[in-house]
């Protein structure tokens, strides 16, 4: 049980709502388990890599942030690498947006409403609400990590792990649609604080409406959809929101051709190259090529860096089809020397072989926490990866997988 000091201390003061709150962990806790997720997310998703977006992003996310109530904590703000609509929180301050988000935003306005609402969730705990509805909060508090976890202690390192664990899936599940019209309400006064014009809130809203009823009509429901109130509902609460704001009379900043200047900057994917997935086949007539995952399995064909990405039903099992254009016609042998290169790759064993999809290089390699499997094969100037990753505790498990999709590809 918790003694009765452990729970005195608990009792904090919310940032945002000003409500008495019991909150068990220490910033510097928080902000290790938002690092410790971040890192996960980063690399099942990748970051869009453009140092001039990075820099604008952070320039507006921290302009909103410090109006914010929560000012002095460090923001982190990343862009992930997928076509996705989303945008979500991590606790300690790591923000993310994704490469489909920013599409459909039209400019720095409707963007501090956004990054607003994400800075809110930060800022009013949401995700410390999260932990505690997972059961988690207590072995934390076991563990003696209320005041920060004890830097290279093995249990701490788990449970901050475990934690983190929690968050991985921030895309999918939210904060609970009560916490999300809360992360509007705050959102567009943290950016309106900012100097935006609040009634961006309403054209992004109408944007989304749009978006949200194509999808339904298509029977497609992108996961933001699911863990946010219906965007009817957000546009009515946004306009009295935005009724309440007292307004300066300073001009309101939009900066829409900046914007847009960037926007035209992010990589647009030809849909025929996209390629089309129905159930567990990935068809991409572009390519000439088609392939399968197991039952269980799940395709993704919104990233830019890959053809299809394929995630298996445990944490960490996942893999992707990457076309690489050669410069030249190269060999399979040539070929995986250069991904060896490219990918780091320092030891590795390999082995030449014939698949359904042709002759090829299966490389195998690992560090401590995953085993890789891949197959390489070249048609002319034209090179393929078929990346298989598994947590090394699994990888016996999954392995049959693993080869099951890689003998599925097919290219003409």
């Amino acid at each position: 049980m918790l003694s009765l000091a452990v729970l005195v201390a608990a009792c904090a003061t919310n940032y945002v709502t000003k409500n008495h709150q019991f909150k068990l962990i220490s910033e510097k806790t928080e902000i290790q388990i938002g690092s410790t997720a971040k890192k996960e997310i980063v690399r099942e998703y990748g970051t869009y890599r453009d140092l001039d977006w990075q820099i604008y992003l952070d320039q507006v996310g921290q302009k909103v942030a410090k109006q914010s109530d929560r000012p002095q904590l460090a923001y982190d703000f990343t862009i992930l690498d997928t076509d996705v609509l989303n945008a979500f929180a991590l606790p300690g301050g790591y923000i993310f947006v994704t490469r489909g988000i920013l599409s459909e935003i039209a400019d720095e306005a409707e963007l501090a409403v956004v990054l607003g609402h994400e800075i809110t969730h930060v800022a009013a705990w949401h995700g410390i609400d999260m932990l505690q509805r997972a059961g988690l909060l207590s072995a934390l508090t076991a563990l003696g990590i209320v005041g920060g976890a004890v830097a290279g202690a093995p249990d701490a390192a788990i449970a901050i792990g475990q934690a983190a664990g929690v968050y991985e899936n921030m895309y999918l599940v939210g904060y609970g649609r009560k916490n999300e019209s809360d992360a509007d309400r705050y959102g567009i006064l943290y950016a309106s604080r900012a100097g935006y014009d609040p009634e961006a809130a309403l054209t992004f809203f109408q944007r989304l409406d749009k978006i949200e009823k194509e999808e339904q009509t298509a029977e497609r429901i992108s996961p933001y959809w699911r863990s946010h109130p219906l965007t009817s509902e957000r546009l009515k609460k946004a306009r009295y929101w935005i009724n309440s704001i007292n307004q300066s009379g300073s001009p309101l900043m939009y900066n829409r051709d900046r914007y847009q200047a960037l926007v035209a900057r992010l990589p647009k994917m030809d849909p025929k190259e996209r390629g089309v997935i129905k159930g567990q086949t990935y068809t991409n007539d572009a390519y000439e090529l088609s392939l399968e995952v197991p039952t269980g399995w799940t395709l993704d064909n919104s990233r830019t860096e890959s053809l299809v990405i394929f995630n298996g039903p445990a944490p960490g099992v996942r893999g992707a089809l990457q076309h690489v254009k050669l410069p030249s016609e190269l060999g399979v042998q040539d070929f995986t020397k250069q991904i060896m290169r490219q990918w780091g790759i320092q030891q590795a064993s390999a082995r030449e072989t014939e698949y359904p999809a042709g002759h090829g290089m299966v490389l195998q390699y690992g560090d401590e926490l995953s085993k890789y499997r891949t197959l390489l094969l070249t048609r002319g100037p034209e090179g393929y990866t078929l990346m298989c990753q598994i947590p090394e505790e699994l990888y016996l498990q999954y392995l049959v997988d693993c080869e099951k999709i890689m003998r599925s590809l097919q290219i003409q």
